[in-house]
């Protein structure tokens, strides 16, 4: 399953692992349940690392233009 230990890299290599078994229709209902399943924790997970990166790079870029407001 899908955990918050994994890397951006991993869970994004993993889900587009999961569409493609799912886009082939091979998969029996239960285990595209499961693989859908999957699929949402690990988007989940990949929306929250985008988010907290995107929430750093704002705040870094506020703090650059504070430091050039005060020179």
């Amino acid at each position: 399953m899908a955990s918050s230990k994994i890397s951006f890299e991993e869970s994004l290599d993993k889900l587009s692992k999961i569409i493609e078994k799912l886009e082939k229709g091979e998969c029996s209902l239960e285990e595209s349940i499961k693989l859908f399943e999957e699929g949402i924790k690990l988007s989940d997970n990949c929306s929250k690392t985008l988010e907290n990166a995107k929430q750093k790079i704002v705040s870094l870029t506020d703090a650059k233009k504070e430091a050039k407001l005060d020179d």
